[in-house]
Protein backbone atom coordinates (compact mmCIF):
# COMPACT_ATOMS: atom_id res chain seq x y z
CA UNK A 1 0.00 0.00 0.00
CA UNK A 2 2.72 2.22 0.88
CA UNK A 3 4.71 1.87 -2.62
CA UNK A 4 1.00 2.35 -4.20
CA UNK A 5 0.58 5.98 -2.02
CA UNK A 6 4.03 7.05 -3.32
CA UNK A 7 2.92 6.37 -6.92
CA UNK A 8 -0.09 8.14 -6.58
CA UNK A 9 2.06 10.91 -5.09
CA UNK A 10 4.05 11.50 -7.82
CA UNK A 11 1.62 11.21 -10.60
CA UNK A 12 -0.18 13.95 -12.44
CA UNK A 13 -3.20 14.09 -14.30
CA UNK A 14 -1.40 15.20 -17.85
CA UNK A 15 2.84 14.72 -17.08
CA UNK A 16 3.87 15.77 -20.75
CA UNK A 17 0.62 16.81 -21.98
CA UNK A 18 -2.69 14.86 -21.66
CA UNK A 19 -3.60 11.56 -23.54
CA UNK A 20 -5.56 12.71 -26.53
CA UNK A 21 -6.17 11.49 -30.07
CA UNK A 22 -6.54 15.65 -30.98
CA UNK A 23 -4.41 17.75 -32.29
CA UNK A 24 -2.20 19.40 -29.05
CA UNK A 25 -0.01 22.86 -30.17
CA UNK A 26 2.16 21.62 -33.03
CA UNK A 27 1.23 17.86 -32.30
CA UNK A 28 -0.68 15.55 -34.34
CA UNK A 29 -1.93 13.78 -30.80
CA UNK A 30 -0.49 13.16 -27.06
CA UNK A 31 0.40 9.66 -26.20
CA UNK A 32 1.15 6.61 -27.67
CA UNK A 33 0.30 5.85 -31.10
CA UNK A 34 -0.72 1.96 -31.88
CA UNK A 35 -1.60 2.87 -35.70
CA UNK A 36 1.58 0.67 -37.10
CA UNK A 37 0.78 -1.89 -34.79
CA UNK A 38 1.80 -0.73 -31.51
CA UNK A 39 2.96 -3.37 -29.18
CA UNK A 40 2.01 -6.27 -30.99
CA UNK A 41 4.59 -5.89 -33.44
CA UNK A 42 7.38 -4.22 -31.11
CA UNK A 43 7.37 -0.77 -33.13
CA UNK A 44 7.44 2.09 -30.81
CA UNK A 45 5.98 5.68 -30.53
CA UNK A 46 8.02 8.38 -29.64
CA UNK A 47 4.78 10.21 -28.80
CA UNK A 48 4.25 8.12 -25.69
CA UNK A 49 3.68 10.20 -22.15
CA UNK A 50 2.69 8.91 -18.78
CA UNK A 51 1.23 10.13 -15.59
CA UNK A 52 4.52 9.09 -13.80
CA UNK A 53 7.76 10.22 -14.40
CA UNK A 54 10.55 7.87 -14.38
CA UNK A 55 14.31 7.77 -14.01
CA UNK A 56 14.90 5.47 -16.63
CA UNK A 57 13.48 2.20 -19.01
CA UNK A 58 13.96 -0.21 -15.69
CA UNK A 59 12.46 1.95 -13.71
CA UNK A 60 9.04 2.44 -15.81
CA UNK A 61 9.28 -1.10 -16.56
CA UNK A 62 9.47 -2.26 -13.06
CA UNK A 63 6.96 -0.02 -11.91
CA UNK A 64 4.34 -1.07 -15.22
CA UNK A 65 4.66 -4.78 -13.83
CA UNK A 66 3.97 -3.99 -10.48
CA UNK A 67 0.53 -2.18 -12.07
CA UNK A 68 -0.10 -4.99 -13.95
CA UNK A 69 0.98 -4.37 -17.39
CA UNK A 70 1.77 -7.49 -19.13
CA UNK A 71 5.36 -7.79 -20.32
CA UNK A 72 5.06 -6.72 -23.66
CA UNK A 73 3.12 -4.05 -23.26
CA UNK A 74 5.71 -2.37 -20.67
CA UNK A 75 8.32 -2.82 -22.52
CA UNK A 76 6.15 -1.18 -25.76
CA UNK A 77 5.79 1.59 -23.80
CA UNK A 78 8.63 2.29 -21.81
CA UNK A 79 10.75 1.90 -24.88
CA UNK A 80 8.90 4.75 -26.87
CA UNK A 81 9.54 6.96 -24.10
CA UNK A 82 13.01 6.55 -24.20
CA UNK A 83 12.68 6.98 -27.91
CA UNK A 84 10.88 10.58 -27.05
CA UNK A 85 13.62 11.11 -24.17
CA UNK A 86 10.76 11.21 -21.10
CA UNK A 87 13.01 9.99 -18.67
CA UNK A 88 14.06 12.20 -15.43
CA UNK A 89 17.77 12.20 -15.86
CA UNK A 90 20.53 13.94 -13.23
CA UNK A 91 22.36 16.15 -14.01
CA UNK A 92 26.15 15.21 -14.27
CA UNK A 93 28.24 18.13 -12.51
CA UNK A 94 31.60 17.73 -14.49
CA UNK A 95 34.94 18.42 -12.12
CA UNK A 96 37.11 21.95 -13.34
CA UNK A 97 39.77 19.10 -13.50
CA UNK A 98 40.87 18.79 -17.43
CA UNK A 99 42.23 15.11 -18.77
Amino acid sequence: MQRIAKLEARASSCNGGCETSFKSGKDPWVGCSESTGGYATAQFSVTCRDTLTYQSYADCVETKWFLGWDQRRARWHCSGLDAGARFKVADIKRSGATR
